[in-house]
């Protein structure tokens, strides 16, 4: 079964990145869902997906960070009973299920948003998105049944004369007669939540990207637009950025994860060495840090890299602390003006110059740059 203990430095540097994540991962996505439902400008389709995200990630850490850091301080026996051994299970992959389905679902959102807006519009409707969200959480809780079904609290090792179980063997996991079976639908996870997400999100940011490269020749080309090409241009390569650290972000934080899930399936008991159980330990820790992780990243790179958000987020703090939202009113509307001067240069490359005063227009703000 391991060491029961790690060594003491190691230890205590895991338990202050889980603190850490913790206090991070909670402070950002609270923040997410009290902006969202305090501005009623913020209830658009993409703010409800990141909504969604948030209301995960805070469940996720709730529930299941807790037992994964105490195991760092000891490993086993499993000491919190087998009601939340079931329930631990089955919150760990379904907000992990609910989470990647919401980051897939908000990058395509998002490529329809900046490189078709006009068709964008047309699906929209807030009624249509929140019936994706909840389909979501229904296919999430779906797809992790079977990990609390076949989950349960039980002795690894029996004493070897008298055949009574050794009481520090006492784990929480997947039965060793379920585990073989149980084996494909690690694999089938692995592919249905992690390589095929991981191929649409890297797909769709491939042509976001292209498309505001594109878009930026088309500004240079159009003289109506040269005297906003300059801060276009800087929020182009802003966005570009984002993309890029979506996509590195999403890999860094599920790879280890599903990698120690597969070496279990793929490396047969007679093949382990000490070598390969050595490298299978340290790749649980990774993984078990990198996944909480996510739950802070995530509110960082689709909240806090978008401006609206941040001046949201102060009009609420003024709010909160001063009983005043003037100056996040203010602030708001001096960033929505700056805002509608330079989204005609990169929202759509199939635009009229006609349509793009349109999409430019107050009225089509609402619809186009919201969702940037």
């Amino acid at each position: 079964m391991g060491e029961k203990h790690l060594p003491t430095s190691i230890v205590i540097l895991l338990t202050v990145v889980y603190v850490i994540i913790f206090l991070t991962g909670m402070l950002g996505n609270v923040s997410t869902c009290i902006v969202v439902m305090r501005n009623s400008y913020m209830h658009t389709a993409t703010n409800y997906y990141l909504f969604s995200l948030a209301i995960s990630d805070v469940v996720s850490l709730l529930l299941a960070l807790p037992p994964e850091l105490y195991s760092i301080w000891e490993a086993y026996p499993w000491r919190f009973g087998e009601p939340f051994c079931i329930i631990k299970s089955f919150v760990l992959e379904m907000t992990s299920y609910a989470s990647v389905l919401t980051i897939t679902a908000f990058t395509i959102e998002r490529y329809f948003a900046i490189c078709h807006p006009i068709l964008s519009q047309k699906f929209s409707d807030l009624s249509r998105v929140l019936k994706i969200i909840l389909l979501i959480w229904v296919i999430a809780c779906l797809c992790a049944l079977p990990y609390p079904l076949h989950s349960r609290q039980f002795y690894y090792l029996y004493h070897p004369n008298t055949n009574e179980p050794l009481k520090d063997s006492l784990s929480c996991s997947i039965l060793p007669v379920w585990l073989k079976g149980m084996s494909y639908m690690f694999q089938v996870s692995t592919f249905v939540f992690f390589v095929a997400p991981m191929t649409i999100i890297t797909v769709m940011y491939i042509l976001i990207g292209m498309a505001l490269r594109r878009s930026e020749v088309l500004t240079m080309k159009d003289s109506k637009l040269n005297t906003t090409s300059a801060p276009a241009s800087k929020a182009r390569r802003a966005v570009l950025r984002m993309l890029v650290a979506v996509v590195v972000a999403f890999f860094l934080c599920w790879a280890p994860f599903h990698t120690q899930r597969l070496m279990t399936v793929y490396v047969q008991p007679q093949d382990w060495t000490e070598q390969l159980l050595n490298i299978q330990t340290h790749i649980f820790y990774l993984s078990g840090v990198l996944y909480f992780f996510s739950s802070t990243v995530n509110p960082i790179l689709y909240n806090l890299m978008s401006r609206k958000y941040r001046h949201a987020f102060k009009r609420t703090l003024c709010r909160c602390c001063f009983g005043s939202n003037q100056l996040g009113d203010i602030n708001f509307f001096k960033t929505r003006f700056s805002t509608e001067r330079s989204t005609t240069a990169y929202t759509s490359l199939r635009t009229s110059s006609k349509e793009r005063l349109k999409i430019s227009s107050p009225d089509g703000d609402k619809a186009a740059v919201s969702k940037l």
